[in-house]
């Protein structure tokens, strides 16, 4: 059962076997993906951290994360259901508290107990049912509410668990203009480099832009394009043999060693010396 995203863009649902997804490319997240693995395992790579799904384990993607299929078993079976940004944004962000997503992003994949992992199942088959028996319209608004619903309870319980509960800080304008900036800079690292594009984007000032980054974030809005970069350059250095002029030109540098330096300064290591350590020490 599939959403038809060209005609219902807000949410796409289904079940995956991870066989679509290209080794050494990012699985395709748009806003968010949330994902509950059935059967089987994958080992992922988030943000060049290591994660391994199983039964019972759910994952959430969000739009500035990296997440890269390592190996996936024959049996791999996943649920899954993916929202775009601006969703995403209303539900996830403006609802849900900020410690909830300071735990999903240390901690994107993890394990649920039995009866969260029933409680997320039904929430699953209500979203099939949903979608194969309602008008488009119908299924949109019903599986806004549903995914909104969701989100809340799903929130409380890892807060409960994880002993996050107490008040939650505010959300300001500020605050929203930020993850906005993020989904940008998802959409657009490959091509964007400059702060200037990304505030008149958000039709701000980059003087502005960079003061309430450093202010939620804890790094200006120029940091932050060269950490999503930093990222990107060590999956593609883990997971796949390119070189680094290559990476380069993927990323839109033309000069590799203008890249290799914002590497260096964010790693220590040049991107050859990352890539030989991480091959010496097992980790590809």
């Amino acid at each position: 059962m599939e959403i038809n995203p060209e005609t219902t863009p807000h949410y796409t649902t289904g079940t995956t076997d991870g066989k679509e997804w290209k080794h050494g490319h990012p699985i395709p997240t748009k806003g968010c993906r949330i994902m509950l693995c059935t059967r089987g395992k994958a080992c992922i790579t988030v943000n060049s951290r290591r994660f391994t799904m199983s039964r019972r384990h759910i994952a959430f993607f969000v739009f500035d994360m990296v997440a890269v299929p390592v190996e996936v078993s024959d049996d791999f079976e996943a649920r899954f259901i993916i929202l775009d940004f601006d969703t995403t944004q209303d539900i996830f962000f403006l609802i849900t508290s900020n410690r909830f997503w300071e735990h999903i992003y240390s901690y994107p994949v993890f394990r649920l107990s039995n009866d969260l992992d029933v409680v997320v199942n039904r929430w699953f088959d209500s979203l099939e049912w949903i979608a194969d028996n309602c008008s488009e319209i119908t299924a949109w608004k019903a599986l806004h509410n549903e995914t909104e619903n969701f989100m809340m309870i799903m929130a409380e319980q890892v807060e409960s668990h994880s002993g996050l509960s107490g008040i939650n800080p505010p959300k300001n304008r500020a605050w929203v203009i930020v993850n906005e900036f993020l989904g940008l800079v998802n959409r657009y690292y490959t091509h964007r480099h400059d702060v200037a594009f990304y505030a008149k984007r958000l039709n701000i000032t980059p003087n502005y832009l960079n003061i309430i980054a450093k202010r939620n974030l804890g790094v200006t809005a120029k940091q932050q394009i060269s950490i999503q970069l930093g990222i990107v350059v060590k999956m593609l250095l883990d997971t796949t043999d390119l070189t680094v002029k290559e990476i380069a030109g993927r990323l839109h540098y033309d000069d590799p060693s203008y890249l290799c330096r914002v590497f260096r300064k964010q790693t220590g290591l040049s991107p050859i010396q990352y890539r030989n350590l991480q091959r010496k020490t097992g980790r590809l």
